[in-house]
């Protein structure tokens, strides 16, 4: 039966959850590292834990759609990773070489909705903990997760996404006009870089080929 939770409670049970999180996330991590590591212009692998107070300000935000009602269990990116790449089309080849060692539950492309509009773009899945990577003392623990998140993008697609984050996401103003135009701009800028790479690279491959 769901039942509601104080900032505090969330704080102390997650808290207690964070080393097994932790010891989760060095596992799916090295995995992925092993398991892409002949997989071309991959440039990084990284894995993070939620803070236990980024976890309670998603579990008790009012805005999700649906609310949490059992937050420990239903937040996806308690542990989440990263995949970055060199190349737009790398994005599906990699995205094609983790589905045969994890199982989607969801994927998503996330990309602006108007074809004149820029902003954050980037592959998101939710995919299942496999057992064989779940750690010492997880079967304890109550309410536990069954998925995790993971994010594959271009490294242009990077360079924009963490600063346009921080910047963006933490203020508690509102943004200007011409601060969201100037955002837009690097948005811009990051596709059309991706755009740009790609064509010249498989210039090159169309010329060593022939």
């Amino acid at each position: 039966m769901p039942r509601p939770y104080t900032r505090r409670q969330l704080t102390q049970l997650y808290g207690q959850r964070v080393d097994l999180l932790q010891a989760l996330a060095t596992q799916l991590e090295e995995a992925l590292c092993s398991h892409l590591a002949e997989v071309p212009h991959v440039d990084h692998v990284a894995f993070r834990v939620k803070t236990p107070t980024s976890f309670v300000t998603k579990a008790l935000q009012r805005h999700s759609e649906p609310p949490y009602t059992e937050p420990l269990v239903e937040v996806e990116d308690q542990v989440a990773g990263r995949i970055l790449v060199f190349f737009l089309d790398d994005v599906e080849v990699v995205q094609a070489a983790v589905a045969k060692l994890l199982n989607p539950v969801e994927v998503q492309r996330r990309q602006p909705d108007r074809s004149n509009q820029f902003d954050y773009e980037s592959f998101h899945g939710i995919y299942d903990i496999p057992p064989p990577y779940k750690p010492e003392g997880w079967n304890k623990l109550t309410d536990s997760p069954a998925t995790f998140e993971l994010q594959i993008r271009t490294l242009f697609q990077h360079a924009y996404a963490e600063p346009q984050h921080d910047v963006a996401y933490k203020p508690t103003v509102t943004l200007a006009r011409d601060d969201t135009r100037e955002l837009a701009w690097v948005a811009a800028s990051a596709w059309g870089s991706d755009q740009a790479l790609l064509r010249v690279r498989k210039r090159i491959d169309a010329t060593q080929s022939g």
